[in-house]
């Protein structure tokens, strides 16, 4: 699981099993991602993670 929010994370989302775009992600990166959560400010790996069942 990998998680970004620029245009330059998009190869590793891509590449990651799972890729996460934090909520305030660039459209790339949103592209690039399996999932998009909320940003970092609210919450955003954690409930990334639940919604994979991880926490």
């Amino acid at each position: 699981m990998a998680f970004g929010d620029g245009d330059n994370d998009t190869d590793m989302l891509e590449f990651a099993h799972i890729g996460v775009a934090m909520g305030n992600a660039s459209k790339k990166a949103i592209d690039a991602a399996d999932y998009t959560t909320t940003d970092i400010d609210n919450d955003g790996i954690a409930n990334a993670l639940r919604h994979y069942h991880l926490l």
